[in-house]
């Protein structure tokens, strides 16, 4: 494990005469407060993040420190587990991870049927409503089997979908462009579906993006993702898109998509 303990890391008897700690820059876990993604379960309730606790080096949890490295341990949380389960993250020195059950797993969409959702969304022959050209979604981040005239583009501030055309450059501003639908100054991003299954809390089709990279995913995994602080920094945090980790921006972090 990189994050070792050291002479001054945090440790402390236990009431067994034994010894405990932390590891020097902590070991943070949080499990999901209802199940992560339950497909099949009519009565499931929406999936909510929960709360983020350091694990010690016995698997005692505590509360965070000050800081990553602070040398005062957090508040001794007796009565919740640091085992594993359907959806925890473990942060490890800034690296984040996400832990799959495998029946949490057989509950969540395959690598297929999110294909499929995105056939679904090109059946439709969505149109720019600028160019009149069909557009066409495709399944990766990747122009290699779309032709660039038709590739989706979304209106970050406003989530109206377009092809790309260069009506409405806002002066020399890289990037800004005038929505013609609702005349908003908006930054612009071309759509990709995220096709992660490990990561949708659902199987809804992809109606929303995250800001500003433009994965798209179904309501739930958005807003769910959005929720969550990943720690950054000695004391930080911040949301961001499982599908690439780029931080999000501004509030909620996320648009819901508006087609032609």
């Amino acid at each position: 494990m990189p994050d070792c303990q050291t002479e001054k890391a945090t440790k402390w008897e236990t009431d067994h005469q034994g010894v405990d700690g932390l590891t020097t820059n902590g070991v943070l876990i949080m499990h999901p407060q209802t199940s992560f993604c339950g497909a099949d379960d009519p009565n499931r309730v929406t999936s909510e993040p929960g709360v983020w606790r350091e694990v010690s080096v016995g698997g005692g949890v505590y509360g965070l420190r000050e800081s990553r490295s602070a040398p005062t341990k957090g508040r001794h949380i007796p009565h919740e587990s640091s085992e594993l389960i359907d959806g925890s993250l473990i942060d490890i020195c800034g690296a984040t991870l996400l832990w799959r059950s495998n029946a949490g797993l057989a509950r969540s969409p395959t690598h297929r049927e999110l294909e499929l959702l995105v056939d679904n969304l090109n059946a439709g022959r969505p149109q720019c409503p600028v160019g009149l050209n069909t557009l066409v979604v495709p399944r990766k981040n990747s122009s290699h089997n779309t032709n660039p005239e038709n590739q989706p583009y979304v209106y970050l501030n406003c989530g109206h979908v377009q092809g790309r055309h260069e009506w409405g450059n806002v002066g020399d501003r890289v990037g800004s462009k005038t929505c013609p639908i609702c005349m908003c100054n908006s930054s612009i991003v071309q759509l990709t579906m995220g096709m992660e299954p490990a990561f949708y809390v659902d199987t809804g089709p992809p109606t929303h993006c995250f800001v500003p990279c433009g994965h798209m995913a179904n309501e739930a995994t958005v807003k769910y993702w959005a929720g969550i602080p990943i720690p950054c920094g000695t004391s930080g945090f911040q949301s961001a898109c499982p599908f690439c980790a780029v931080p999000l921006a501004g509030s909620p972090g996320y648009r819901k998509l508006i087609w032609g």
